[in-house]
Parts: C-alpha cells; structure tokens; sequence
C-alpha cells in the first residue's frame, strides 16, 4: 500500500494472469521436455530407426526456441508485472525467500547451460556424453521446479512459518508435496502434448503412428497421475472448496472448465493412442487448447485460493500486512498511505481525497468497467448502499480485505464511486430474469440460494409480507449485515426472486428466527 501506483486500464490481475498462464504453460513443458528428449533419443537410438533420431533432433530445437526464449521472455514479465501492480508481495517474497530466488536461479543456470550444450553437442559429442547432458538438464529443471514450488505453496498455505519465520517451515508447507506431484504430473503430460504436435510432421506413416502412441501414452500417464495428485491437494487444505468455490461467484464456472479441459484431454489422446495413423493437425491443435485450458482454470483457481490475501494470512491483496490492521483501524487508512497526493482531502472536495484512496487501495484488484469491474455494480446501488457496505467489504462473498477507514475517509470514497456511477442500469424485460438480476445486485453479493451461506431453507415458509418485513430488519440480525436501500421498484423485483425461493423450499424446522444465521 506504500508504493506508488500503477493504473492500468484491464487491471494488473488481469496482465498478471496473462503473462503467468503462459508463462506456466511452456515452463512446465521446459521439464517435462527434457524428459521426453533424453527418453525418446535412447529409444530412438536403441530401436535404431533413424527418422525417430530425426525427430528427437527436429524436436530438440522447437523445445530450445520455446521454453529458453518464450519462457524465459514470459518469466521476466511475471517479475516486472507483479513488481508493478503487487510490489509488496514482491519485497515480502524476496525478504522470506532470497536465498529460495537464489538456488532457483543456480538451477536455471545449469538448466540452460545444459540446454545448449545438448543442443549443440547432437553431433559432437558420444551418444552416451549426450544423454548424460539431457539427464542434467531435466535433473535441473526439474530442481528448478521443485524450489519454484515450495515459494508458490508457500504465499497459499504457509503453515508454521507465521508464527516462527523459518525458511523451512514454509517452504516445506502443508500443500508442497501434492504440488510438486501435480506439477511433476502436468509436465511430462506437457512433453507428449508438445510431441504430438512435432509429430504430425513426420513423412513416414509408421514412424508417425509409433510417434503418436508414444506420446499420447505420456499425454494419459500425466492425467492419471494428476489426477490422484489433486485429489491428494484438496485434502491438505481442508476447507478450500467451501471456503473459495462457494465465495467467488466466476469459480464454479472455473473448476467446471478444469473438469471439462481435463476430459477433453483425455479423449483428444485415446485418439493418437487408438487411431494414430489419423493423427493430424487438428487434433493436435484441440488437444493443445484443452492442455492450455487445463492450466488456466487450474492457475486462476488456485490463485483464488489465496483471497484476500496475497500471502494468505500476512499480506493483503491490497499490500496491507495483517499485523498493521490495528493501527489502521486505530488512525484511518490515509495516515497510513504515503503515496496521496497532498491537494487531495479538501473539506470542499471529498472526492479527491476518495479518488486517491481507491487507487491505493482498490485499483490494485478492481478496474472501472474490465475484470473485477465495479461501475456494473454502481449502476444498481444507491448512495446509501455503498456507504453501508465499504465498513463491511470483509463479509462479502468475494473475500475482500477489510476496509479501515474513519468515517470520514468512507464517505470520501463513496464520494468517488458516486462519480463513477453509469447510469442507473434497466431492468430485464422478463420478470424472472429481473428478479434474478434484483438478487444478484443485493442479497447475491453475500449468500446464495443453496450453496455458499444458503438463504433458500431459511426462506421457507415466509410470506411476501413476512419477507418485506424482514428486508426493513436485516442490520438488526447481525452487524455483518447492512441496512436494505433500494428504490421501490427494485425492492419489489427482489422480493419476487425471495417469494419465488421460499415457494421452493421444504418447510424449514422449528428453531431460531428466519434469517437470524445470515451473514
């Protein structure tokens, strides 16, 4: 929060995970790679078949071009976009893990150093000189990998480190072990992913069938292994579906297309494996796009995982480090800001003050109309909603940080918004789908109907006057809950979607008042 800021129109998110699914992508496929080429040399070597030496030869400059220039391009993008938009999660990393950066980067070393020695020594050097070079280089990225993960693991489940601060503690994390076997998984699926692309342009058909069976075994193996290896994640962070699929609205759509990517992989190779002869480019260009979509889904449904932290449970999205919540609660969020600009907070012009205030606190994850875009959400609120919902940014379903700032500096910022606000959005023409759009805007920004803090059984039995009643009393039930101000018509919208569920559910039980459990 005390860095200077870097607005960018799409969102930093955004480029981030751009620069970073790429990145990943062919920075898997750097080890699983190495790999391939070392086992497929020996066998090609050993079958012998010349054309299958041929490939491995073709192969090895495809892989030198696309993971030591493409990779290594995207790599020092992910540190200049993340030094940007995120430069405190950059300084706490490189404070926690220097010397974790250090052994990577000695690793890579040995990684291209290998690298070009294998791809210039193909004639130079003994066959066997040869492999050894491709076993250090695999040996080497796949090190390179290994440090690389427990860094990553460690800004998701740091586990002892936040109470003791060793190295060890957090490298070594509850979630780095079934990482490492996923991420082990998903490289070498890269390798024959990548081959099979290679593959399609060998001229000989029975060297292009053996070629297309052999990877696509890769391609199966990896999804084998993958799979048990997420199932072994998931159990050690107990909680994460709950806790993260439920809250983020997109992320159900998410793990959906991880599930489908996943299947369409495993489909896309049976065809290689059982019909290699019509492997084609098509094929290899779906199954590519299934691989590419596999890692999206996966990266962005990690990453999530973190909300709202950028190291969970130390450091904020928002660069605040959960240590300093009590003296920002204490003094206001811009005693605590350095970078604002000194004109800003005249009593005449609040919303300068609030303008800076959001850059330094809400552009870092949130763009106008773009991802994570707040204007659509403007367009449905009142004044009175936004003011009464930035004390309570923590209960929302999209896991935000706290907001700490006084009175003052709330009503400043919602001063801003307002100036943000489009104009007032119109109804759908159909009444179902406006009273959906009602909940959405309201009720949809904490709960859903059956799912993540569930209101549908609570609902059950309520009338449309009981209803209303209960919308004048929501922030009587618990302080996480605001006041309900909407304009009549959208209120009347909204208790249309509410009637509609309580219909739909069975009779809820006697017990304590309906809606006393909502949040």
């Amino acid at each position: 929060m005390n860095y200077p800021v870097w607005e960018l129109a799409m969102g930093g998110g955004a480029l981030i995970a751009v620069v970073s699914i790429l990145h990943v992508f062919v920075s898997h496929f750097a080890v699983g790679g190495g790999l391939w080429l070392v086992v497929t040399e020996r066998v090609a070597r050993r079958r012998p078949d010349a054309q299958l030496v041929g490939l491995v030869r073709a192969h090895r400059r495809f892989f030198l071009l696309l993971t030591l220039v493409f990779g290594a391009i995207t790599g020092v993008g992910i540190w200049f976009t993340i030094a940007l938009v995120s430069p405190s999660a950059v300084s706490a990393l490189i404070h926690a893990y220097l010397w974790g950066w250090a052994i990577e980067w000695t690793f890579f070393v040995i990684e291209i150093a290998a690298a070009m020695v294998y791809w210039y020594g193909w004639d130079r050097l003994d066959h066997r000189v040869h492999l050894v070079v491709g076993w250090i280089y695999f040996g080497a990225a796949w090190a390179s990998l290994a440090v690389i993960n427990g860094i990553v693991t460690f800004m998701l489940t740091p586990g002892q480190w936040l109470e003791n601060r060793s190295f060890w503690a957090g490298f070594f994390n509850p979630t780095y072990f079934p990482s490492l076997a996923a991420r082990t998984a998903l490289a070498l699926g890269q390798a024959g992913l990548f081959a099979l692309i290679t593959a399609t342009a060998l001229p000989r058909p029975t060297a292009r069938a053996w070629c297309a069976r052999w990877n696509a075994a890769w391609v199966l193996a990896a999804l084998l292994l993958g799979s048990a290896a997420g199932i072994w994640y998931r159990g050690a962070f107990p909680g994460w579906s709950d806790a993260v699929l439920g809250a983020i609205p997109i992320l159900p759509l998410v793990a959906r297309w991880l599930v489908v990517g996943v299947a369409a992989m495993s489909l896309l190779a049976l065809w290689p494996l059982l019909l290699p002869a019509r492997w084609n480019r098509l094929g290899a260009a779906l199954l590519a796009a299934a691989g590419l979509l596999v890692f999206a889904a996966g990266e962005w449904t990690r990453e999530a995982g973190r909300k709202p932290f950028t190291i969970h449970g130390y450091l904020y999205s928002t660069g605040l480090r959960v240590e300093q919540e009590e003296r920002l609660a204490a003094d206001g969020v811009a005693a605590h800001t350095k970078w604002l600009d000194p004109r800003a907070g005249s009593a005449d012009d609040p919303a300068a003050l609030g303008g800076e205030l959001y850059r330094n606190h809400c552009a870092c994850c949130h763009t106008r109309d773009g991802y994570n875009g707040l204007r659509p959400w403007l367009a449905h609120w009142e004044d009175a909603t936004v003011r009464n919902l930035l004390p309570r940014l923590q209960h929302l379903r999209g896991l935000m940080p706290a907001w700490h700032g006084t009175p003052a500096e709330t009503e400043a910022l919602a001063a801003h918004l307002r100036t943000m606000r489009p104009a007032a959005a119109a109804a759908p023409a159909a009444p179902a789908a406006a009273a959906r759009e009602a909940w959405r805007v309201s009720c949809g920004l904490c709960h859903t109907a059956d799912g993540y803090r569930p209101l549908r059984q609570s609902l059950s039995g309520l009338s449309r006057d009981e209803l209303s009643a209960l919308l004048d009393t929501l922030h009587e039930l618990t302080d996480a809950m605001p006041p309900y101000l909407a304009q009549p018509s959208q209120r009347q919208r909204l208790l249309d979607q509410l009637v509609a569920l309580a219909a739909a559910a069975p009779v809820a039980p006697a017990g304590p008042a309906p809606g006393g459990g909502a949040r």
